[in-house]
């Protein structure tokens, strides 16, 4: 079924069609990430990227987050290192094609940089208040949640579309 939205599978890989202008914001959002990520792991902003694994048992907790810690960092900024790359591709293009691999990677970023901002605005679930009001100080940051929960939906649509269709 050919549905058309910003992420599309296509016989040469995935099409993504977002706007320059928008792919620029979402490079500099997520090279602001890596940057903070860099920094400073254990700031609470990154504890939906860093997730506490023995919830119970603080000891076996520091003991998973001393061993794991530095793997899941190394993963986060190559993915997050292989998605900058993709967004500056064709810059002046309204599209670009990516692989599957590539994709992969630009999913795991946008999700990464939609948990840290879901942390900051305190979202739980599917439960939290979304302004209304453009006066509020907000209203920019949860329209940006939905356009990435927006974009994530496609991803993940154009990917489940070929592990359907294998």
């Amino acid at each position: 079924m050919f549905r058309k939205g910003p992420i599309r599978r296509g016989n040469d890989g995935y099409t993504i069609n977002v706007d320059a202008a928008h792919r620029r914001v979402l490079a500099d959002l997520l090279a602001q990430l890596r940057d903070s990520v860099l920094d400073s792991t254990d700031d609470d902003r990154f504890r939906r990227l860093f997730p506490v694994a023995y919830h119970a048992d603080p000891d076996h907790d520091s003991e998973y987050q001393r061993l794991m810690h530095g793997e899941l960092l190394a993963t986060r900024l190559d993915t997050l290192s292989t998605t900058l790359a993709i967004l500056g591709n064709n810059p002046d293009d309204e599209s670009i094609i990516v692989t599957a691999s590539e994709l992969d990677s630009l999913t795991r970023s946008l999700n990464d940089l939609r948990l840290v901002l879901g942390t900051l605005l305190d979202v739980q679930e599917d439960d939290y208040d979304e302004p209304t009001s453009a006066e509020d100080p907000s209203f920019a940051h949860f329209q940006l949640y939905g356009y990435l929960g927006w974009l994530l939906e496609w991803a993940v649509q154009a990917q489940q579309e070929a592990l359907d269709d294998r």
